[in-house]
Order: C-alpha cells, then sequence, then structure tokens
C-alpha cells in the first residue's frame, strides 16, 4: 500500500475550487478542465500544469519542494494544449481556438523566460485555390538531445508532411525525412532516425523502412485494405526489430514482433479473442517493453513487465473505483503523475514516488462536479438478429432504476470509430436530465476486429441500422425503456442514423436530433474534402459505389425516403463544414416542413463540423434540453 497524502490548498491558492448545485447546470458538463496535462519534469522536481486564467487554460510549473505555482503564459484568447517537457528546463506546447488546434508550436523555460514561437500558426492560399492550413505537431525527442526534437510539418506539401528537426530554442528545421507519398505514420528508432513509414494511396497500404536516415526508402510490405493492416508501433531495444499492430482481413490487430528488413512478422506479443490491440508501452531509458493498451469494455493494460504489473495492482487496491493510468513520468521512473478517471469522475492526478511508497494528491480535473450527482455508464451486449454481438454501453439516470425509462438512442459517428468506457459530458448531461442513454458499437465500429468492421462495408442504412434498431428493441425487451418515449440523437454519421432510424423505423421514436448529420450518401460522396480525395476509392468500397451501388445508395437514404419520416427533428448545422455539405441539412428540413413534419432548425454561420464556440455549444445543448422535455412527454 501507499503513503496517501495531499497538496492542501493549491487548489485554493489557484483560485480554481468549485462548487456544485443540486442540479448541475448545462454549462457544468462541458465547462473546460480547471486542471490538465499535469506533466512531471525529467528529473522529477517539477510538473508542469494546464489551469484557467480568465476562462482560458494556461501553463504554470509548481515546484514539488515548495508546491508554489508559477504562470508562465497569460493567454487570453486561445486554450494551451499538449504540453511536454524538453530537459528538465523548456517546455513546448501547442494552442487551440474554439476547440481546434492552430497549428503552432511554442515553447517557454521553466522559469517564464526565453518565450519563443517555434512555428507560426497559418492559413495560406494554397496552389489549387481556397487556404491551406500549415501546421508542426511534435513527433518523437532525440536521445541526449535538450535543443532538439523531432516534429511533423507540412511546409512543402499540404496533405504530404515530411519530418524535421527542430530547434527548440530558435525554431530552426532540417529536413530528415521528406514523404515520398502518402505516408501517415512515422517511426524514429533509439538514436532518433526515422526509419519506418507507414502510408496509404487509394485501397493500398504499404511499409517502408530505410537502413539509415541517409538511404532511401525501401517498400517491404504493400497490401490492399481489405486484407488487414501492419502498422509500425516503435523499434524494440536495439533498433533491429520492431513492434507492429498486425491483423489479418477480418482478425483482431495483435501487437507483433517484425523484421523491417525482411517484412516479416515474428513473435505474438499480445492478442485478444473479442478485442484489438491498440499500442505498446515502453521505457523511456532502455525501451524494454512493458505493456501493451487496448480496449476491451474499458482500457486495459496487458503489462509484460513484472514490475508495472505489480506497481499497478498496488494502485488498484489504493484506488479501487478509477481507472488509473500511468499519465507521466520522470526519466529515472522514480516519479509518476498517476490519473485516476471513471465514467462518474472526470479525473484526479497524483504523484507518486516509488522509492518512498507514497502517492500525493495533486488536482482534479473539475472539482465541481461530484460523483453522486453523475450516473453510472455500464457495458452491455446484445445479439443482433444475424447472430453478431454487439456491445455497448448503457447509463441510467442517478437514482432511477433499470424499467421504463425515456430512453435517447446516440449512435456514434465516424463510423470507423467507436464509443468507449468512461466520463463522459453529453452522456452525463442527458442522464441528468431524466433520460437513459444507450450507445452500441454498430457493426462497421472499430476495435472488434477486422470482421465487425468489414461487415459494415455498404451497409449504411441497412446491417448497420439494424444494429440500432436491434439495440432499441433489446432495451424495450428488457423493460429499461418506454417504448413510448425513445428519441434518437447523432452526430456526423451518428446524424446519418438518426435519420435512418427515424426513416427506416419511425414506429420507434419519437423525436430525433440530426447534428451536423449526412443524409444522403451520394451527396456526401460528391461533396468530399480534398483531404479525403486521395483515398475516394476505399470510401466508396466502405459506403458503396456511385453509379454501381446507385439504386443501393437511394434506397438507404434518408433523403430520398423523407416522406416516411412523422417525428418532430432538431437539427443542428454549421455553414463553415467541410465535412458534411450544409445541404444534408437544408434539403432534409425543406422537405419535412412541406411536409407537415415540425422541424428546429440552428445554422450557425462561424461554426464548422461541430460546434466550437462556447455560445453556440451552449445553445446547441439548451435548445436540445428542450426540445426533448416538449416531445417526450
Amino acid at each position: 500500500m501507499f503513503r496517501l497524502t495531499f497538496w492542501v490548498g493549491l487548489a485554493v491558492a489557484m483560485g480554481l475550487v468549485g462548487w456544485a448545485s443540486a442540479a448541475p447546470p448545462v454549462e457544468d458538463f462541458f465547462r473546460p478542465y480547471a486542471f490538465d496535462e499535469v506533466k512531471v519534469s525529467p528529473d522529477g522536481t517539477k510538473v508542469a500544469v494546464l489551469s484557467t486564467w480568465k476562462d482560458f487554460r494556461n501553463l504554470y510549473v509548481i515546484d514539488l519542494k515548495t508546491k508554489r505555482p508559477l504562470q508562465l503564459t497569460g493567454l487570453d484568447y486561445a486554450h494551451v494544449i499538449q504540453v511536454r517537457w524538453v530537459g528538465n528546463d523548456r517546455l513546448l506546447f501547442s494552442t487551440e481556438q474554439d476547440g481546434s488546434p492552430t497549428g503552432g508550436l511554442f515553447a517557454i523555460n521553466a522559469d517564464g523566460r526565453h518565450a519563443r514561437t517555434l512555428a507560426e500558426s497559418a492559413q495560406q492560399q494554397g496552389a489549387r485555390g481556397g487556404m491551406v492550413f500549415r501546421y508542426a505537431r511534435f513527433l518523437d525527442y532525440l536521445p541526449d538531445d535538450d535543443s532538439r526534437i523531432l516534429v511533423v510539418a507540412n511546409d512543402r506539401s499540404e496533405f504530404d508532411p515530411d519530418v524535421y528537426t527542430m530547434n527548440v530554442r530558435s525554431g530552426r528545421k532540417r529536413l530528415v525525412a521528406r514523404n515520398p507519398m502518402g505516408v501517415r505514420h512515422w517511426v524514429a528508432d533509439s538514436t532518433g532516425a526515422v526509419r519506418l513509414a507507414f502510408g496509404e494511396q487509394g485501397r493500398r497500404r504499404f511499409v517502408l523502412h530505410r537502413a539509415t536516415d541517409r538511404d532511401e526508402w525501401q517498400q517491404v510490405r504493400d497490401f490492399d485494405f481489405m486484407d488487414g493492416q501492419i502498422i509500425p508501433l516503435a523499434f524494440a531495444a536495439g533498433d533491429r526489430e520492431c513492434f507492429v499492430l498486425a491483423s489479418t482481413g477480418t482478425g483482431r490487430a495483435a501487437v507483433r514482433r517484425f523484421d523491417p528488413v525482411t517484412g516479416e512478422l515474428g513473435e505474438v506479443i499480445f492478442a485478444d479473442e473479442v478485442y484489438d490491440a491498440a499500442h505498446v508501452l515502453q521505457s523511456r531509458h532502455d525501451r524494454r517493453l512493458l505493456g501493451v493498451a487496448y480496449e476491451a469494455e474499458r482500457w486495459e493494460v496487458a503489462w509484460q513487465d513484472e514490475g508495472m504489473r505489480r506497481l499497478q495492482e498496488l494502485l488498484d487496491l489504493e484506488l479501487p473505483d478509477t481507472r488509473n493510468t500511468f499519465y507521466s513520468r520522470s526519466d529515472d521512473e522514480r516519479w509518476y503523475v498517476i490519473l485516476a478517471s471513471s465514467d462518474r469522475h472526470p479525473g484526479t492526478f497524483y504523484l507518486l514516488d516509488t522509492q518512498e511508497m507514497t502517492m500525493e494528491t495533486l488536482v482534479s480535473r473539475a472539482d465541481w462536479l461530484k460523483k453522486e450527482e453523475l450516473a453510472e455508464m455500464r457495458p452491455i451486449s446484445y445479439v443482433a438478429r444475424d447472430g453478431l454481438t454487439i456491445h455497448g454501453y448503457l447509463t441510467l439516470p442517478v437514482g432511477m432504476e433499470a424499467k421504463n425509462l425515456p430512453l435517447v438512442v446516440n449512435p456514434h459517428g465516424g463510423p470507423w470509430v467507436r464509443d468507449s468506457w468512461g466520463f463522459d459530458p453529453e452522456v452525463q448531461f442527458l442522464a441528468s436530465r431524466g433520460y437513459a442513454v444507450l450507445r452500441m458499437n454498430f457493426r462497421g465500429s472499430t476495435g472488434y476486429g477486422g470482421h465487425h468492421l468489414q461487415a459494415g462495408y455498404g451497409q449504411w442504412g441497412l446491417a448497420m441500422q439494424d444494429d440500432i434498431t436491434d439495440g432499441v428493441k433489446w432495451a424495450i425487451a428488457e423493460g429499461i425503456a418506454d417504448p413510448a418515449r425513445i428519441a434518437i440523437y447523432g452526430a456526423s454519421y451518428g446524424g446519418y442514423a438518426a435519420m435512418a432510424g427515424l426513416a427506416f423505423t419511425p414506429e420507434l421514436y419519437r423525436c430525433g436530433v440530426n447534428y451536423v448529420g449526412v443524409t444522403d450518401v451520394a451527396l456526401l460522396q460528391r461533396t468530399v474534402p480534398r483531404a479525403w480525395e486521395s483515398i475516394m476509392e476505399q470510401l466508396e468500397d466502405m459506403t458503396g459505389d456511385r453509379k454501381r451501388d446507385r439504386e443501393r445508395l437511394e434506397a438507404a437514404s434518408p433523403l430520398e425516403n423523407a416522406d416516411r419520416i412523422r417525428a418532430p427533428v432538431f437539427f443542428a448545422y454549421g455553414e463553415l463544414d467541410d465535412r458534411v455539405d450544409m445541404r444534408h441539412g437544408t434539403r432534409m428540413a425543406a422537405t419535412l416542413r412541406r411536409n407537415g413534419v415540425p422541424v428546429e432548425w440552428m445554422l450557425r454561420s462561424d461554426e464548422g463540423h461541430g460546434f466550437r464556440k462556447w455560445d453556440n455549444k451552449i445553445s446547441f445543448y439548451r435548445t436540445m434540453e428542450r426540445f426533448l422535455a416538449e416531445h417526450m412527454q
């Protein structure tokens, strides 16, 4: 067991103690965290932390002996994000405005001196017209070098970024890996040489290798995206082999050893029968493999290192009600920042001293949210009509029995992502208003192997929608949902699923909310953003060919079947959306109005694919709250 102590008065000293009310207002679920990005310095003497100042997250450093916070930045127009130590005395960070990264990269000393813009945030006129977003992003550290890092930047090519070394004091860059076209992922060895790459062009996936950072790239694997994946993750100790995420076309992704010269797959390090592996964890100073992270019902780590396994067990004994993550660590691995979080808790940071076996409570992300006011997210599963097992999550209002409840069905966007267990502000907001919330990882979702993913290809509005419908019917059959009070709400692809549910199973739903959602796949394909053009062939395999599958696409189009919709719909779109053309909403809303269906419409001229600005975001959730209350009586 650890000896647990507290940083008494730190949150009070920084003016950031929150107080919960009996019924949390909408704003409480969506406000920025009071503290985040707590990172211990390499020598373990200081921690960096983000905290709010004038409603924006800014960067502080706290000396671990004196516990005194020093404010390093004073931004009142953007949030600081993605903080990293470069050596013991300099910090690297990025910024975001209205929820979107700016693309810039900045550095400052831990004493507040020598602040520097390393890479400007930039919107430039592109060669093909329109604006090009220029960025620089951290890639990796260089060993025994506190003055330079590896960054990925698209100075030369908008969609094919290269790798540079960057001086963290001057911002000067030197090209070290030129993108041969299509590379999306780079891996450096223990010396800092970029020697592995993974890319995609159309249907193709490929792995590149070079013996040194002065040699030409050699292709060692090439395969169709339907045949699975081999994604390099990291070099193993010694740099002679690496770890990859590998799967056959329909199998689960496993972590395996890989010979980067021959392209041959080796020993399976970790594989699960149900869930895909995600990434590896390595020691910072000798690159030994510590564990493999994977997402089951919750995120898990299959520890390969016995010391880390025992340390995790001790943490979980001390903090039994949370998922306890090793968030940052000192170079000698004595000091760890631990993030303890759960479905009912955004997270508290602790400082763990593995030499003295003590653990100090540092700060909480959102102390104005109280666990007793938040709802439990329960993993569930059910069997779809064709026998496929669908995993998901059910959240019930606090203090309510799972019986005859009003239900909001909330299919995720993507669709090639998955829902996860943990604190989710939307889910908690809806549960706090008295609704049960059902989320499901329907076929086409990631995380459950290639078979589950590919079972969704070409099934928009068809089997993918059946999985959602079967989840609703499961909730009704279990007595959880009141069949007369069910709504469906989704964003992006989730908005498509909401409209498809209203069109193809109108008897199930009292109302729907379509947030920046697709309503017609053919229109989506005609208006894809430029960044997607290189994978258009793959997208058509996943959604349907515009010519060959025209009849199927029309049959699965909510817009083409709008006459079947009877329930009221709340639409919300951003005029600047480059992913989902606004006509998806305007055409559908106009058709429903002509048919006498009640429509509520929200358009924001200063928003894109999802509302980022605070006032717009809160206006959306307040309107949704009123809309659901009105139609779910």
